[in-house]
């Protein structure tokens, strides 16, 4: 890509509602390192995607003091302009696939949980420590409702570890009725896991939020219309997002 080439695809990504407060490309020499800054005000959630597409596409993001989320490229200066195509089109590939999400805004669907409101609380440092490890779900298959077993196995295979979960289909609870359909996360699996699944829940229409006790991430439905098809979209979409978070999670195994 051109510097022309970057700045024009910058600008066009209003149209994905992401505003953008300023950048630098980087690209001439001595110059700082290249730079994004997109208002937080953009659209409500927009922080887990800005932090999920930095990540994907081996930037650093951090938030400002004030409104905004910045995303860092590299430092290496050869390795600029690959850089820039890598953040361009991660952005593209998560906002295609948010559009929905995107469109419930616009129909007054808000979401009742931020992720950026919970993660920079006190009460969430109190158990920062070393990472979780994986649990092999074939270890507690024999409690997950028969529906969903493949959902789980393929899940946790991925390295998203699930803790509970309830298919919401009544033919898994024939005697009684069924809670609506929902899963929890171990989010301490990795870091920054809970801007990954929060995205990873607007993609897919499920609604995201913390679990009782501020930790761990809970998905669900406000409906068990249709759920099959959203356990079938949840596993194909987190096939995905985990391909683009490889060498993101490589860095830190």
């Amino acid at each position: 890509m051109t510097s022309d080439e970057i700045e024009r695809s910058i600008n066009a990504l209003s149209k994905y509602d992401l505003v953008v407060k300023q950048f630098s490309t980087g690209l001439i020499e001595g110059h700082k390192r290249p730079q994004v800054e997109f208002n937080r005000t953009s659209y409500p959630g927009v922080e887990a995607h800005l932090f999920t597409i930095a990540d994907a596409a081996s930037w650093h993001p951090e938030l400002t003091s004030t409104t905004g989320v910045i995303l860092f490229g590299p430092t290496n200066e050869s390795d600029r302009y690959e850089s820039w195509f890598r953040l361009l089109s991660t952005i593209h590939d998560i906002m295609d696939a948010l559009e929905p999400y995107r469109q419930g805004l616009t129909h007054g669907i808000i979401p009742t949980s931020h992720w950026i409101y919970h993660e920079f609380r006190w009460y969430r440092k109190n158990w920062e420590g070393p990472p979780h490890e994986m649990k092999t779900a074939d270890s507690f298959l024999y409690s997950v409702d028969e529906s969903i077993r493949h959902h789980i196995k393929e899940l946790n295979k991925l390295g998203l570890s699930t803790t509970q979960s309830c298919s919401g289909l009544a033919k898994d609870h024939a005697d009684r009725e069924p809670y609506l359909p929902y899963l929890m996360f171990d989010e301490r699996i990795y870091p920054r896991l809970s801007a990954h699944l929060f995205t990873l829940a607007d993609i897919t229409g499920w609604i995201p939020s913390y679990g009782p006790h501020n930790f761990d991430i809970e998905f669900r439905l406000s409906s068990a219309e249709g759920a099959k098809r959203f356990w079938d979209n949840l596993v194909v979409s987190a096939k995905r997002m985990v391909s683009r978070l490889h060498d993101y999670r490589k860095r830190h195994a």
